[in-house]
């Protein structure tokens, strides 16, 4: 039997897919038939998109919407559901980087880090959860009343996946970087949490957790003994390659599908060419 993945009909949400791992998901979805809306912090990838757009024959639209603003988050998932139409999947992928030993880490570099990789993705999930219910995306004031009391057991057939990394799994080396292995670490239990919380809701929420991939940060690594860290990092991988950005898109429209996702939630993919095996 021939397994197809027809998105036709659908629309996904991919933050920060303009670039990187998420241009690759972005990539996959649209060739895949989905409606896709991108959103974006520093680049409007609005030029890079459109091609995609143009090639695979499906609307793709972009929105401005930094994770850490909540009022812009809950505000782009309000705006783009009533411009575009009701999204189906949502994948949280945006994420930020940086190496530094944590003695020299400043409070704001702290706050950057744990704000985008981790609050901003669970607020991102609250908000479209919270719009899903019919209860809108902002929560008003520690006083919200909450779900509507007639909404105990539903089935909105909702997918989450939200991209995590292997660093919140193993300690990675050479480089420091506590701050993102710990943002990982909490975004991927995070996921688990609220697959538990909302599955009543007919909503799966899965993550991946890819190792290294081919994308900026390996081809340009920071100077000085950085410029060591990729064949250090290739050697630790016992397929002795990185991966390429669309391995990783494709992995996750099949994750996303009707024939994978149904019964699949609270499970973190690692897709790492086997680096974690040691």
């Amino acid at each position: 039997m021939t397994v197809t993945i027809d998105y036709k009909g659908k629309i996904v949400f991919i933050t920060g897919g303009g670039r990187g791992i998420g241009l690759a998901i972005t990539t996959a979805f649209a060739k895949a038939g989905a409606t896709v809306i991108v959103t974006y912090t520093s680049k409007d990838p609005k030029e890079i998109v459109e091609k995609i757009s143009i090639e695979f024959k499906v609307p793709i639209h972009v929105y401005y919407c930094p994770g850490e603003n909540t009022n812009r988050v809950n505000e782009v998932i309000e705006l783009s559901s009533k411009e575009i139409g009701e999204i189906d999947i949502v994948i949280p992928n945006a994420g930020v980087s940086l190496w530094r030993d944590t003695v020299d880490m400043s409070d704001s570099e702290l706050d950057w880090i744990m704000k985008t990789n981790l609050y901003a993705p669970i607020t991102l999930c609250r908000g479209f959860v919270r719009h899903w219910l019919g209860m809108g995306a902002s929560i008003k004031s520690e006083n919200d009343p909450g779900k509507p009391l007639d909404i105990e057991k539903i089935n909105l057939n909702k997918r989450i996946l939200v991209v995590s990394s292997i660093s919140g799994v193993v300690n990675m080396r050479p480089q420091r970087q506590m701050a993102y292995n710990v943002s990982k670490a909490g975004l991927t239990m995070a996921c688990k949490s609220l697959a538990g919380e909302w599955a009543k809701y007919g909503i799966t929420i899965n993550s991946i957790s890819p190792g290294y991939v081919a994308t900026d940060m390996i081809k340009e690594p920071p100077p000085g003994e950085g410029s060591l860290w990729p064949l250090k990092w290739k050697q630790d991988t016992p397929v002795d390659r990185f991966a390429e950005a669309e391995e990783i898109g494709q992995m996750v429209v099949l994750m996303c599908s009707q024939q994978s996702s149904t019964f699949m939630t609270g499970h973190d993919l690692i897709i790492d060419g086997g680096f974690t095996t040691y």
